[in-house]
């Protein structure tokens, strides 16, 4: 038979327990504390960012960046703390800011890793803006390996080939792009409108700039032309292509003033107005 716990031993229980419990507490307690200074910490740096101390908020951020992995551990009390890879976003942008190339490529690739959704447009944007289509070219051929459908990877290297100068790789890619988009758009975006997409019409755009600078007259008109007839009503997303039509044809001043006003959607866009606009013609 087993012997009944003395009064002795079950106070002794007792005391551990609730010992045990009041340090439990106080972890909590502590590591609450920790989080939420680390939080005003990230907002601080926000507010530094807002009023223009890009060199204070981007030391602030490296701090949250090296505090958040063990602030976290071993779990998150403070819902809403940002994450690391928001750290990383966050100081990418802040480099690029400051025209810290090398160091925003960096950021951005870390975010990317800890979260693949953050950082990828402005990686691949500053990549174009600061002339390196190479980096960008290599980079969306690995994605290219890593997933052959992804429209995505394929658009960065049709913008990777344009800006080389090679516009018919760039037609091979924007058709790959094109035909892998439906796909994509019903797998990430289930309840897109029907009808033309502002990604179909931006690669279509790019798609008969390139088959233009390729020389091939007829498929860039086709494709400028698929964007006439499927854009809604009262809506111009044919600027670019049309301009490069009519510049096609001796119409120089009409494909400027057609792009006036014109807001591109992204670096490879803006290349090909500046392109256009700067072109010398012969008096």
């Amino acid at each position: 038979m087993t012997p009944r716990p003395t009064r002795r031993q079950l106070a002794l229980t007792v005391f551990v327990t609730l010992l045990l419990l009041h340090v439990g507490a106080y972890a909590l307690i502590q590591l609450r504390m920790r989080q939420s200074a680390l939080a005003n910490l990230y907002r601080d740096a926000r507010e530094q960012w807002a009023s223009g101390h890009r060199d204070l908020a981007a030391a602030e951020y490296r701090r949250f960046i090296a505090e958040r992995p063990a602030a976290g551990r071993p779990f998150l009390l403070l819902r809403g703390l940002p994450s690391e890879a928001s750290g990383w976003f966050v100081l990418g942008r802040i480099q690029a800011e400051s025209h810290q190339t090398d160091e925003a490529l960096a950021d951005f690739e870390q975010a990317m890793q800890l979260d693949p959704t953050l950082g990828r447009r402005e990686f691949r944007d500053l990549l174009l803006e600061a002339h390196r289509p190479e980096r960008l070219r290599d980079d969306a051929d690995r994605r290219l390996a890593a997933d052959p459908h992804s429209p995505v990877a394929a658009k960065d290297l049709g913008a990777a080939w344009l800006a080389l100068d090679e516009p018919s790789r760039a037609v091979a890619a924007y058709r790959q792009a094109l035909a892998d988009l439906p796909a994509y758009l019903a797998r990430v975006d289930p309840g897109h409108p029907t009808g033309l997409t502002t990604q179909e019409a931006n690669l279509l755009n790019l798609l008969s700039v390139a088959e233009r600078l390729a020389g091939r007259a007829n498929a860039a008109d086709a494709a400028c032309d698929e964007v006439s007839r499927r854009q809604p009503r009262r809506v111009t997303l044919d600027r670019l292509c049309r301009a490069y039509a009519l510049d096609a044809l001796g119409q120089h001043a009409k494909a400027l003033e057609l792009l006036q006003g014109y807001q591109p959607p992204a670096p490879e866009h803006e290349a090909l107005m500046l392109a256009l606009s700067q072109e010398k013609r012969a008096p």
